[in-house]
């Protein structure tokens, strides 16, 4: 259960960072993502352009992270702040090349109900 957990947000950061960078859930998201993968939990292999979720550096860097986040709000430090998200919240080339093969999928859906009958 806990490895499809990690695919399963792996998959969802996909979903969020869809809507671009600009979006604060995108920017958000796509932070993760990078740092999740500079610690080793997900990788992508360059030769399928699939992610893997490595479930020990999963727990490891999300720890990492949150004691990063954690100690910047403490700190109240606008300029670390701004670091983190100029390092972190970007589409990198692995990533792209993800987005670019989902543009013939919906990024969201718009539902149209008829009437029953």
């Amino acid at each position: 259960m806990e490895q499809s957990m990690y695919v399963t947000y792996v998959a969802g950061v996909f979903r969020s960072v869809r809507f671009g960078t600009n979006d604060a859930h995108g920017k958000g998201m796509a932070l993760q993502f990078n740092f999740l993968s500079d610690e080793g939990a997900i990788s992508c292999n360059p030769s399928t352009g699939r992610f893997t979720a490595n479930v020990e550096n999963f727990k490891k860097g999300a720890k990492k992270l949150t004691q990063v986040i954690m100690t910047i709000q403490a700190e109240g430090s606008y300029d670390k702040a701004k670091a983190l998200f100029d390092r972190y919240a970007v589409i990198r080339p692995e990533m792209q090349r993800t987005l670019d093969a989902l543009t013939g999928i919906p990024v969201d859906i718009e539902p149209h109900f008829t009437p029953l009958q």
